[in-house]
């Protein structure tokens, strides 16, 4: 069954480079590991009949293990991690799979009564010429 489209989630990165390995738990020139209980998230990419689509273009973000996203609009006042990068640009492999090393995000309040859950955002496009 086709997952059905969505609206681009909060938060989407602005002005930040995204790693292209596949690791979030890391900075060039950072000073350690990214906060909180590192986790690695696999899938594959399958088209409507269910075959493996290489190359697909994944774009990977989300809030740290504090729920704070590195964007201008987050107000949360929760920590940012210096380590923690939050942000990729992946491609799938020949067999549609993927994988990033990451650090499990943590709840953010959306309003006075309301926590929103740990979660990540995957933007996936079809197979791109590689």
């Amino acid at each position: 069954m086709r997952t059905p489209d969505q609206i681009l989630g909060p938060f989407f990165p602005q002005g930040s480079k995204p790693v292209t390995q596949g690791d979030l738990t890391t900075v060039e020139g950072g000073d350690g590991p990214a906060q909180g209980e590192i986790i690695e998230v696999t899938g594959r990419v399958l088209d409507l009949d269910g075959k493996p689509v290489r190359g697909a273009a994944l774009t990977i973000w989300q809030a740290n293990t504090f729920g704070r996203y590195a964007h201008p609009n987050d107000f949360n006042p929760a920590p940012l991690d210096p380590n923690f990068v939050g942000f990729a640009d992946i491609r799938s492999g020949d067999d549609g799979a993927y994988q990033i090393k990451t650090v499990k995000p943590g709840p953010y309040p959306v309003g006075p009564d309301w926590m929103r859950a740990p979660h990540i955002h995957i933007e996936v496009l079809g197979r791109l010429n590689a």
